[in-house]
C-alpha cells in the first residue's frame, strides 16, 4: 500500500480485502496495523471505494467494542506507531479516521454498535475535530453522521441532542450544494422520533443556547460557533421565542465596545435578520417584545455613538439597521417607545449628520417610522422643535434618494402638529420651517421640488396667511413660479 505504483497499490487492497474476508475474527490481532494501513489509503481517489468495502468487511468480524479504541484515540491525538502531538491531531488524519469511522458504523449490526455510540459521539461533538478548516473533513463528519442515523434507526432518540448539533455544525460551514444533503438528514432524524424537524429545535435548541452561553465571550467573526449560532437562529422560526433570555445575552455581549468590529457587524447583521424573519405568532411577539427595550438601549444605542474610522462608521451602519428591522418588525409598542425616546432620539439626531450616506438614510427612516408610531401622544410641539433643524440640514444632502426620505419625515411631521398650536407664540420656528423648505421648493431636481411642494401642502394648513407672506416674498427669486402660484391658489381660496 506504500508503494507508488498505482497499479500495485490497488491490487493490494483487493487482496486484504480477500484476506479479511477469509480471515473473519482472527484479524484482531492485527487489527491496530490494519487500521492505520486504512487511515492512510482511504483518502486516495482510485483506492477510496476498494477501501470502504475493507473497512465495511472488518465490521462485520469484528465487534464495535473491539475497533472503537483504536479509532477513538487517532480521533484523539495519535495514530498507530507514532507519538501523540501535542496539538493535537492532523486534520488530514483526523478526516481519514472518519471516513473508516463512517465505513465501520455502515458494517456494523446496530445491537452491537448501540454501546460504543456515547463514546463515538462524545469523540465527535469534541472542538478539535468538528471545529476545522480543512473543508475535506465536514464531507466525511457528515458520512459518519448518516451511517448513524441510518444504522440506528429509531434508536438515534437516545442520542439526538448530539446528533443534532453535528448536522447544525454541518449545515453552518457547508455550503448550498451540501445544505440539501443536511436538510435530508434532519429530516431522517426527526422521522426516526415521530416528530417534525419544527418540533426538533424544540427540544434541542435551548440545550444548545445554554451551551453556547458559557462559550460566547471569546468568540470572534470566525469562530465556528459563532457560525452556529447564527444557524441554529435563522433556521429555529418560532423556537426563537422559547430562547430568548439565552439569545439576548450572546448579542449584549458580542456587541459590546471592546468586542472585534467585524463580530460587532457580524451580530447586527444577524440580529437584523432574526427581526425581519420572526414568525408573527403571539408568542414569539410577546417574547421578542419584552426584549426590544433592552434591545436598543443595551445593544443598538452604545453602537450609534460617534467614533473616529471607517470601522466605527461600518458598525454604527450595522446598529441602525438592526434598529429599522426592529422598528419595522412592529415587536415595539408606544408604550415602550416612549420609555426610549428621549435617549434614541438624541442618539439619532447624532446620527443623522453621519458621514456614510447609508447611514444617515436608514436614520431618516427611522425618524418617520418612530414619529408615525409615537404619534402626538409621544411627540409634543418642544420634541418637534427639536427635530425640525437638523432635518432641514439634511434637505442639502448630496444624496437625492435621502433628501427624498427627509421629504416624507417632514409629511409626517407636520401631520403630528396638534390643532391647538400656538401659531403666534412659535411663529419663529414656522418662520425657519417656511423658509427652509421655500428654498428647496426652486430645486434644479424636478423630482424634489415636487415632494417639496407635497410637504408645504400639509404645512400650510397650519398658517396658510403666513406662508402665502413666505411665498409672495420668494416668488420672483425662484426660476419658475409654477409651484409657488399653486400654492398661492390652494391657501388664498
Amino acid at each position: 500500500l506504500n508503494t507508488w505504483v498505482d497499479e500495485t497499490r490497488l491490487k493490494s487492497v483487493r487482496l486484504l480485502y480477500s484476506l479479511l474476508l477469509y480471515s473473519e475474527t482472527s484479524s484482531t490481532q492485527h487489527l491496530e496495523k490494519i487500521l492505520f494501513a486504512l487511515y492512510k489509503s482511504c483518502m486516495e481517489p482510485g483506492l477510496a471505494s476498494e477501501i470502504d468495502k475493507c473497512t465495511q468487511t472488518l465490521a462485520q468480524f469484528i465487534t464495535p467494542v473491539t475497533w472503537k479504541p483504536f479509532v477513538l484515540t487517532a480521533l484523539a491525538g495519535a495514530s498507530s506507531g507514532e507519538v501523540k502531538s501535542r496539538v493535537g491531531v492532523s486534520p488530514q488524519l483526523c478526516t481519514s479516521c472518519l471516513r473508516v469511522l463512517s465505513s465501520l458504523i455502515t458494517g456494523s449490526q446496530p445491537d452491537l454498535l448501540l454501546p460504543v455510540v456515547p463514546e463515538l459521539l462524545d469523540t465527535i461533538c469534541r472542538p478539535e475535530v468538528n471545529e476545522s478548516s480543512h473543508g475535506p473533513l465536514y464531507k466525511e463528519l457528515a458520512a459518519v453522521v448518516h451511517s448513524l442515523i441510518n444504522v440506528l434507526g429509531k434508536s438515534v432518540s437516545d442520542f439526538s441532542c448530539q446528533v443534532f448539533f453535528l448536522l447544525l455544525r454541518l449545515s453552518s460551514v457547508n455550503g448550498e450544494d451540501e445544505r440539501e444533503e443536511v436538510e435530508n438528514m434532519f429530516s431522517l432524524l426527526a422521522s426516526h422520533q415521530e416528530i417534525t424537524v419544527d418540533e426538533l429545535y424544540v427540544r434541542h435548541a435551548p440545550t444548545l443556547v445554554e451551551q453556547l452561553n458559557g462559550q460566547h465571550k471569546d468568540w470572534t467573526r470566525h469562530s465556528p460557533d459563532h457560525g452556529l449560532f447564527g444557524e441554529l437562529l435563522l433556521r429555529s422560526g418560532k423556537t426563537c421565542a422559547t430562547i430568548m433570555p439565552g439569545i439576548y445575552s450572546i448579542f449584549r455581549d458580542c456587541t459590546t465596545k471592546e468586542k472585534d468590529p467585524e463580530l460587532r457587524m457580524s451580530m447586527f447583521t444577524l440580529l437584523g435578520r432574526l427581526l425581519r424573519e420572526a414568525p408573527v405568532t403571539s408568542e414569539a411577539v410577546q417574547q421578542f417584545s419584552v426584549y426590544s427595550v433592552d434591545i436598543i438601549k443595551e445593544i443598538i444605542i452604545p453602537n450609534l455613538e460617534w467614533r473616529a474610522g471607517r470601522t466605527a462608521g461600518s458598525v454604527r451602519c450595522a446598529a441602525i439597521s438592526s434598529l429599522w428591522a426592529l422598528l419595522r418588525s412592529d415587536l415595539l409598542t408606544s408604550k415602550q417607545l416612549k420609555q426610549v425616546q428621549e435617549e434614541l432620539m438624541a442618539q439619532l439626531v447624532s446620527t443623522l449628520d453621519d458621514d456614510n450616506c447609508a447611514t444617515r438614510l436608514v436614520t431618516c427612516n427611522c425618524f418617520n417610522f418612530i414619529l408615525k408610531a409615537g404619534g402626538k401622544e409621544c411627540f409634543g410641539p418642544d420634541e418637534l422643535h427639536k427635530l425640525y433643524i437638523e432635518l432641514l440640514k439634511r434637505l442639502d444632502d448630496s444624496s437625492d434618494e435621502l433628501r427624498i426620505a427627509v421629504t416624507n419625515t417632514f409629511s409626517t411631521f407636520f401631520s403630528l402638529i396638534p390643532e391647538d398650536y400656538d401659531k403666534q407664540l412659535y411663529k419663529a420656528h414656522l418662520q425657519a420651517l417656511y423658509r427652509g423648505l421655500l428654498i428647496h421648493l426652486d430645486d434644479p431636481n424636478t423630482v424634489i421640488q415636487e415632494a417639496v411642494y407635497k410637504v408645504l401642502e400639509v404645512a400650510g394648513k397650519i398658517h396658510p396667511e403666513y406662508l402665502c407672506e413666505h411665498i409672495e416674498n420668494v416668488k420672483h427669486k425662484h426660476r419658475s413660479s409654477l409651484y409657488c402660484d399653486k400654492l398661492l391658489t390652494l391657501f388664498k381660496q
